[in-house]
């Protein structure tokens, strides 16, 4: 659907300002009440540096440069690992998230991961086993133990 009008670019670190919009948008689509959207404050906030020191590319559209999302990648030890993948509520079930998925996992195969690990919103979920990934756990979210969220890995 979108092949020839939007374009994935690697993100600039000036543009972290930009990025952090489109993940609080995104994680807003959810409606999860205030008081949670707070505890998700610092996990949404892209900073320059991060985006410096780890692959992190965005999608956009080529006639207006709209920016309507991004991902990010994390070196974890040995583990390749996805960081953030947003799109703004607009976009979601365009398949725009399916091609920055697909994207960030070509990006992590060429960085000589051979799997891509994810913890992921629960919300999420489903869309990541769509795009093959599976469930291998769970973990608390920091300030909200009893909130579990799936982690996911992706053999590449």
């Amino acid at each position: 659907m979108y092949d020839d009008d939007v374009r994935i670019r690697p993100a600039k670190p000036e543009e972290a300002e930009d990025l952090s919009d489109i993940a609080w948008r995104s994680k807003s689509y959810w409606d999860y009440p205030v008081d949670v959207m707070n505890i998700f404050r610092d996990m949404l906030s892209i900073e320059q540096d991060f985006i410096e020191n780890n692959p992190s590319y965005l999608i956009e559209h080529e006639d207006t440069d709209e920016k309507v999302g991004f991902y990010a990648l994390e070196k974890k030890g040995d583990k390749w690992w996805l960081e953030h993948l947003w799109v703004l509520p607009d976009e979601i079930g365009t398949g725009l998230g399916g091609k920055l998925f697909l994207h960030a996992c070509e990006m992590a195969e060429t960085m000589g991961a051979d799997e891509l690990y994810i913890v992921s919103d629960p919300n999420a979920e489903e869309f990541y086993r769509h795009m093959g990934a599976e469930k291998i756990g769970e973990e608390q979210t920091e300030g909200m133990p009893e909130r579990l969220l799936p982690v996911m890995r992706m053999k590449l």
